[in-house]
């Protein structure tokens, strides 16, 4: 089975999990940048009906990275999965929050052309990401500076896409090496690629998928985004406490018919769970301190409170 098969059919089942609802279910529109597996929570929430149970109707909508914060601005949509768009985007000082964390490491690993032995043999190559602004240019930029090499001076960095796309390029040879969330980099090692570094390793304080909110919607709607971050929540939950079956379920979602492979998935996913979809106050630090000096303005003094709100998630936990 090909990884283009499996990420196709894992995004068509994304999007078509509707099912007949009551119209008594609030709708409520949900934007995710890729069919990953920071994503599994809300899979699992659909799955098992949790966001029914607290009344909502999830329309998953796919929406490429920093786009999806356009989005959730203009009203396009209720809520945004990119997390690190949210960040970015509140340390700015736009009105928006990050209310839940899906993971609490970034899920990216970076895999590269099977020649490639280190990262500092990116010199003079071309690495590829999703879009400018996003997680996985700011991730690509600290992965490479860690290692003494200048993003687009040393290394050479192009917008190739989402995910998929990302992996086409990897494979036809136009980029030396992408960032690439599970199971993708596992499939890519099959296939003789190198798996060269996770990003965890190199920023521990930064997350994989969350829900980003407007400060619009918290304020006027709160019982709809404490409904949506407790089915969340419960969906984050169900994955350590049911293993097998929400083992069945990440397979099903990204069509993974291969047992070794569908085991090594899920224990690489259990492995960078938050606790329970919030954070601490040193990790909210962390978080914020990288995107500013990613950002290039690391001077100003941010509170914690600007950027995050998990007192859903200490409400959805109580």
């Amino acid at each position: 089975m090909g990884i283009k098969q499996t990420v196709l059919s894992a995004a068509i089942l994304f999007i078509t999990i509707a099912s007949p609802v009551s119209a008594q279910l609030k709708k409520v529109r949900f934007s995710v940048s890729a069919a990953s597996i920071a994503e599994v929570p809300f899979r699992i929430a659909h799955v098992k009906g949790f966001y029914r149970d607290e009344g909502l109707d999830v329309e998953v909508i796919m929406i490429r990275g920093a786009v999806g914060m356009q989005a959730l601005l203009g009203g396009s949509v209720d809520y945004t999965s990119s997390s690190g768009s949210t960040i970015a985007a509140a340390v700015r000082g736009i009105p928006v929050k990050l209310v839940f964390i899906a993971s609490a490491k970034p899920q990216f690993d970076l895999v590269v052309q099977p020649q490639i032995r280190t990262i500092q043999d990116l010199k003079g190559k071309v690495v590829g990401i999703s879009s400018r602004g996003g997680a996985v240019d700011l991730l690509m930029q600290l992965l490479l500076q860690k290692n003494g090499l200048v993003p687009n001076k040393d290394v050479t960095t192009i917008v190739v896409g989402a995910q998929e796309e990302t992996v086409l390029a990897l494979r036809a040879g136009r980029i030396a090496a992408g960032l690439f969330t599970p199971p993708r980099p596992l499939v890519l090692q099959r296939e003789g690629f190198t798996r060269l570094a996770y990003t965890g390793d190199y920023m521990p304080t930064y997350p994989s998928g969350g829900i980003g909110a407007t400060d619009e919607k918290i304020k006027t709607n709160p019982a709809e985004v404490l409904a949506f971050v407790k089915g969340s929540v419960r969906g984050l939950h169900f994955a350590r406490q049911n293993r097998a079956e929400a083992m069945k379920i990440l397979s099903d979602y990204f069509n993974i018919k291969d047992h070794a492979l569908a085991e090594a998935f899920f224990e690489l996913y259990l492995s960078r769970l938050p606790a329970d979809g919030g954070a601490d106050e040193a990790w909210m630090k962390g978080a914020i301190d990288f995107t500013q000096k990613s950002l290039g303005d690391s001077g100003k003094d941010i509170s914690t409170n600007q950027v995050f709100d998990f007192s859903f998630v200490n409400k959805a936990a109580r």
